[in-house]
Parts: structure tokens; sequence; C-alpha cells
């Protein structure tokens, strides 16, 4: 069941990506969607699984971006496995605890993105790849409550301890 919503998922943001979502924007910036999905994700199940949603996020990223194959899948996965080990200390039944969640993770993954630009090609411009980070993590931020009440909604059982 919760690999079917997985592929549904992964699915639905990858055509919602390449076709709306492609034209909205602030600035040139885009959010993301996968992004948020894999937060969330690491927020509310288990790591293993977490790990493996976000990873599958990533790489559906990564088919429909320029970047370089599996930059964001290793960026998801960390993210995942970063969040998921240090998820028991953060109160995730706030939305502004797991919005703000999504901002951090989105200033690594677009501050790592930027990096490993810079290091592959050795030229990028700071003003407007500084805009790019904080301006993009707080849209992405921002646009990210409307997920969290979808995941909120139809998430499945959020740990394994807890069905008894």
């Amino acid at each position: 069941m919760l690999w079917t919503i997985l592929i549904a998922c992964a699915l639905f943001i990858s055509i919602l990506e390449s076709t709306i979502f492609s034209q909205i924007g602030f600035l040139g910036i885009r959010p993301n969607f996968f992004l948020i999905f894999a937060v969330l994700s690491a927020l509310n199940l288990d790591p293993p699984e977490a790990s493996i949603s976000a990873c599958i996020m990533g790489l559906c990223k990564d088919v429909l971006s320029e970047e370089p194959l599996g930059l964001n899948a290793s960026f998801f996965t960390g993210i995942a496995i970063i969040i998921g080990i240090w998820r028991h200390k953060i109160y995730t039944n706030s939305i502004l605890a797991q919005l703000l969640v999504v901002l951090i993770a989105s200033i690594v993954y677009r501050g790592g993105s930027a990096l490993v630009v810079w290091l592959s090609y050795g030229n990028l411009a700071a003003l407007p790849t500084l805009l790019n980070i904080f301006v993009g993590s707080t849209y992405t931020a921002v646009l990210a409550a409307g997920p969290y009440f979808l995941f909120k909604t139809f998430r499945p059982v959020r740990l394994r301890q807890d069905i008894h």
C-alpha cells in the first residue's frame, strides 16, 4: 500500500513539475515539491521507508532536471537519513516545526547543489546564487503547507511501534 502511494505520488509530482509548476515561479525560482515530499516522509515514516521514498523522489527529480544524474537522489537520501536520526528530537506534530525543517533542508539542498555546480564548472555568480538559495528555500517552505495537510490526512500509521 505504501509503495503504491509512493509511486503514484512520484508520478503525480513528476507530471505537475514538468507541466504546471514549471510555469510557477518567483523571480525565476521554482519550488521543489520533490524535496517537500522527501522531507515530510522523513518526518512521518520509519527511517528505512523514508530513505527509500526520498531516493525515489530524487531519482524522479534527476530525470526531469539538467543537473548531474544521481545528485538529487543522493542529496534527498542524505537529508532523509539526517532527518530520520534527529526526528525524535523535533516536535513533529506542529506545522511550524515541519515547515522549518523543510526550510533548513531546502537551504542545505540548494546550497549543496550550488557547491557541486561551482566545483564542476568553476563559474558561479555569488548574488544570484544566494538569491536562489534563500528565496527559493523560503518559497519552497511556504508552499509546503499544502502538502503538509495532505500528508497529515492521508499518511499511513506513523511508526511501527504505534501498531498494537
